[in-house]
């Protein structure tokens, strides 16, 4: 299925998907453990986009995704 790729979310999806990350980016975080940073920043993304933490977790999940598959030159931007 490589070839429908990208092809499949929206371009809201993506956006939804663009809008987390950037919240994910501004999170704070714990700077000295790694796993708790993670998470500390996903609970930040559910509670500002008013969303499940698991909803959350799958948006930062699919927009690394989504930009490791462009850097790859497996999808289009």
């Amino acid at each position: 299925m490589p070839e429908t790729r990208g092809v499949q979310a929206s371009e809201e999806v993506k956006a939804e998907w663009s809008t987390a990350y950037k919240f994910y980016l501004r999170a704070p975080g714990d700077r000295f453990d790694k796993k708790k940073d993670r998470t500390a920043r996903i609970d930040y993304v559910a509670q500002e986009m008013k969303l499940t933490r698991k909803q959350a977790k799958r948006r930062i999940r699919n927009y690394e995704a989504w930009q490791r598959n462009i850097k790859k030159g497996i999808v289009r931007p």
